[in-house]
């Protein structure tokens, strides 16, 4: 039995992938997961390098992935203000740059529609290391503030019948949390289309906890929206720490195993709300935090390690 079927009655269980781990790690995508994430290939930069000009190669080959195994997907991202192609802010206007945000969503929901259920709309559009309310981005210049209403605006258009996120990390800090619930009670209020938050869970053994997760779930479940849980990991390290082990000491996987097996209590207690718990990657051999934000320095912060075999997190939360 893998992950998606132990939750089949509790939620999706999905994965970020690349074009390179649905290679190297296709049996554990195939026993262990039902939805996915394109990591990087669905991004606006990605598929389109020059104006007008799209490659869709690396995505079509992870979207055949998911189609012969049966995986939905998550479309991420469509509006973000990294890994987003400079050129479309040149010598525009606001009218026309929201023409080329159609014509862009229209070519993904046309081409990756069938299995892509949810889309994450805006990504991080929340400041977190000032007072200030929006992250200063070249679509907030553009805009202004609400500028995100217009992007879910032209997002439904395109994308009918689909389930529109907000997405964002330091989701469960409380300065950041109440942020992104006003910001969404206030896209509520003047009747925008959005369906749900997405959690990025970024979190490490020491922050922000259950207890800080659990407020979050509960603040956000006041605005009546869908969660999802959209790129989870567990660092064995706090954000500032740059030390650098050779391998995990048995303590900190210990804490780990108890953070993963207190998460996913919480999410089974809350499943009503939540669509999916999405781990951002499959093993501790491909993962980001190898290069972030210390580059070369190794992490180990998923359910299997690196020779891709199940860690002691992995059958906390298996044994319920």
């Amino acid at each position: 039995m893998g992950l998606k079927d132990k939750y089949e009655p509790y939620f999706k269980i999905g994965t970020a992938v690349n074009i390179r781990t649905i290679k190297t790690h296709e049996e554990l995508l195939r026993q262990h997961f039902n939805n996915i994430t394109f990591e990087n290939e669905m991004k606006y930069s990605s598929v389109c390098r020059a104006p007008g000009e799209y490659n869709f190669t690396a995505a079509d080959r992870i979207y055949e992935f998911a189609r012969e195994n049966n995986m939905t997907v998550h479309g991420h991202c469509l509006v973000w203000h990294n890994q987003t192609p400079g050129f479309i802010f040149e010598n525009t206007t606001p009218d026309d740059l929201k023409e080329t945000l159609r014509e862009h969503i229209r070519l993904l929901g046309n081409r990756y529609g069938e299995l892509a259920e949810s889309w994450d709309v805006v990504n991080e559009g929340i400041e977190d290391k000032t007072d200030l309310f929006y992250r200063d981005t070249k679509w907030h210049r553009m805009y202004g503030d609400n500028y995100m209403d217009g992007m879910f605006m032209i997002a439904h258009e395109v994308l009918p019948g689909k389930k529109l996120f907000y997405n964002d990390y330091n989701e469960s800090i409380p300065e950041k949390r109440e942020k992104i619930y006003q910001l969404v009670k206030g896209m509520k209020e003047r009747g925008v289309p959005i369906d749900g938050i997405g959690l990025q869970c970024h979190h490490n053994i020491y922050e922000p906890g259950v207890d800080g997760l659990k407020k979050a779930i509960e603040r956000y479940a006041e605005l009546g929206l869908r969660l999802r849980i959209t790129e989870m990991d567990i660092s064995v390290f706090r954000f500032e720490d740059r030390t650098h082990l050779a391998e995990a000491p048995k303590e900190l996987m210990e804490r780990q195993a108890e953070l993963y097996e207190q998460y996913f209590e919480l999410f089974r207690e809350y499943h009503e709300l939540i669509d999916a718990v999405t781990l951002w990657g499959p093993a501790d051999d491909t993962t980001w935090l190898d290069n972030f934000p210390e580059p070369g320095r190794k992490n180990w912060p998923l359910l299997f390690d690196v020779n891709q075999e199940p860690k002691e997190a992995y059958h906390r939360v298996m044994n319920f």
